[in-house]
């Protein structure tokens, strides 16, 4: 019996561990409680960063679009998807590798691990980002200068995670390759 689902985007063969069901990978990763998708959004050398709403945890910090997956969900691939679809108004039709895993405990003492994909939308694409004004308060395309210096058109960029500076510069650097 396959677990794989057929999906309305494409992704390379590196990301078929993922394009199963959540209770599926859980199964397989005993201890873990539940997971997390983000995604490094890159178009025309820029990544998108959004900023958390004020009454939000980690309030009026920057990260990249992601959340929980859900039992719904019919994969975690599908996961990434509909929370970039959620946060940001875009469809991804294009997923490009996963960039990082990270581990974590949740308030509860739970379990949980975040899993990063890359997402590069097509150059020729003016994408337009809608927020969900209920998570999000602001958005930017930053470029790598902007990400290491910290401020981009204006805004002060600060991350609500440690090292998703760090990971959003090394997929900038990768994607400029």
């Amino acid at each position: 019996m396959s677990a794989t689902l057929s999906t309305p985007f494409t992704f390379p063969s590196s990301l078929a561990p993922y394009n199963i069901p959540a209770e599926l990978y859980l199964s397989a990763n005993p201890g873990l409680t539940g997971l997390v998708v983000s995604s490094i959004i890159i178009h025309n050398n820029r990544v998108l960063l959004i900023q958390r709403a004020a009454h939000d945890g980690f309030p009026l910090k920057w990260e990249c679009p992601g959340g929980g997956v859900d039992t719904t969900d019919p994969t975690i691939l599908h996961a990434v998807c509909r929370e970039v679809q959620e946060e940001t108004g875009l469809k991804v039709t294009t997923l490009g590798s996963k960039v990082d895993i990270l581990d974590f405990e949740g308030r509860d003492g739970a379990k949980w691990r975040k899993i990063t994909f890359l997402v590069v939308l097509d150059d020729t694409e003016d994408p337009v980002v809608r927020l969900n004004a209920e998570e999000h308060r602001d958005a930017v395309w930053a470029a790598a200068g902007d990400v290491g210096s910290g401020k981009c058109e204006g805004r002060y960029i600060e991350f609500a995670y440690g090292d998703q500076k760090q990971l959003v510069m090394d997929a900038l650097s990768a994607n400029n390759r």
